[in-house]
C-alpha cells in the first residue's frame, strides 16, 4: 500500500487480552526497522488486568485480590508502577523512528510535542487543560506522598495532561534502537479505589491511597457531562496532529513482520501467577 510522505500508519483499534496488547506494541516498535515511518495505533481492555511498572516488586500486589477481582497480572517494559487495565481506559501507542524530527535525545523533552497534541485534542471537546512542564515534574517527584507513587498514573511526568490541577493523560515510553514508542492511556472513569484494593496493604492504607490518588487523578466523567467515547477523543486526537504537525493518518493494517515481532515477544507479556506476589519469607 502506498501511503503519502505526510502520512503515518493508523493501525487498527483492538481489545484483545492485556498480553497480547502489550506484546502488540512491542511489534509496533519492532517494525519501525522495516518502514521508518511514524505509527499509531489505539486499544482498550474488556477484562480487568494489572499491570506492573517494569522496576516494580511482585510482593507488592495482592495476589489474592487480583484472583477474586478476577483480574489477570502483567509486567510492562515501560513505566514505573501498576496501571490496571479493563473497561473505560483508552491507551495509544505512537511510534517515532530515530531521525524523525520529532524524535528527540531528551527523553522529557520528547514527549513535548505529545502533550501539546493532547492538550489542543480535549480543548476541542470541552475539557480545559494544562501541561506538566519539566522542572514541576521533578519538585513533585522529589515531594509527592509515597502513597501516590503506588500507582503509575499517581506520578507527574514532564507534559503529561492535567485538568482542575489532577492527571488525565498519562505518558510512558520505550527505547530501541529503530527509534522510541509512546504509550498513553486516558480514563474514562478513574479506578483508583479498585486499583488500591489489588495492593498489598491493610484496609485503613487501601482507603487512604485511594483518597490521596483521588486528589490526583481525575477521569473524563468528572469534567464532562459524559465522556466522549473512543472514536470521539480518535478522532479530535487526529485533528490536532494535522493542525500541528501536517500530518494525515492513513489506516492500514498490520505487517507480517510486525505482527512476528509480537508473537515472538508474547512470552514475556504472559500473565503471572498471582501466588508469585507472596513475599518470600510467607508460608504457602
Amino acid at each position: 500500500m502506498n501511503i503519502a510522505p505526510t502520512a503515518w500508519r493508523l493501525l487498527p483499534y483492538s481489545e484483545a487480552a492485556a498480553g497480547e496488547e502489550l506484546a502488540a506494541s512491542e511489534g509496533l516498535l519492532a517494525g519501525l526497522a522495516t518502514e521508518a515511518r511514524p505509527a499509531v495505533r489505539w486499544y482498550g481492555a474488556r477484562r480487568p488486568a494489572l499491570v506492573l511498572g517494569v522496576g516494580q516488586r511482585l510482593h507488592e500486589i495482592d495476589g489474592a485480590a487480583v484472583v477474586a477481582a478476577e483480574a489477570t497480572l502483567h509486567k510492562r517494559a515501560s513505566g514505573g508502577t501498576a496501571v490496571l487495565f479493563g473497561p473505560g481506559l483508552l491507551m495509544q501507542d505512537v511510534a517515532i523512528p530515530l531521525g524523525h524530527a520529532l524524535y528527540q535525545f531528551d527523553v522529557s523533552e520528547s514527549y513535548a510535542w505529545l502533550g501539546a497534541t493532547w492538550a489542543e485534542a480535549l480543548d476541542e471537546l470541552g475539557v480545559s487543560t494544562a501541561l506538566i512542564d519539566v522542572p514541576t515534574a521533578r519538585a513533585d517527584t522529589q515531594a509527592a506522598d509515597p502513597r501516590v507513587r503506588r500507582a503509575c498514573f499517581g506520578g507527574r511526568s514532564p507534559y503529561e495532561v492535567l485538568a482542575g490541577g489532577r492527571k488525565l493523560v498519562g505518558f510512558s515510553q520505550i527505547r530501541r534502537r529503530p527509534g522510541a514508542l509512546f504509550q498513553v492511556g486516558l480514563y474514562a472513569h478513574w479506578p483508583g479505589t479498585e486499583l488500591a484494593a489489588l495492593l498489598r496493604l491493610p484496609a485503613d492504607e487501601r482507603v487512604a491511597t485511594a483518597t490521596a490518588l483521588a486528589q490526583r487523578v481525575v477521569g473524563l466523567d468528572e469534567l464532562l457531562p459524559a465522556p466522549p467515547p473512543p472514536a470521539l477523543l480518535m478522532a479530535a486526537f487526529a485533528r490536532a496532529l494535522a493542525r500541528r504537525h501536517g500530518v494525515a493518518l492513513a489506516p492500514v493494517p498490520w505487517r507480517p513482520d510486525e505482527l512476528a515481532a509480537a508473537q515472538a515477544t508474547l512470552p514475556r507479556y504472559a500473565p503471572l501467577d498471582p501466588s508469585a506476589t507472596l513475599p518470600a519469607n510467607s508460608a504457602s
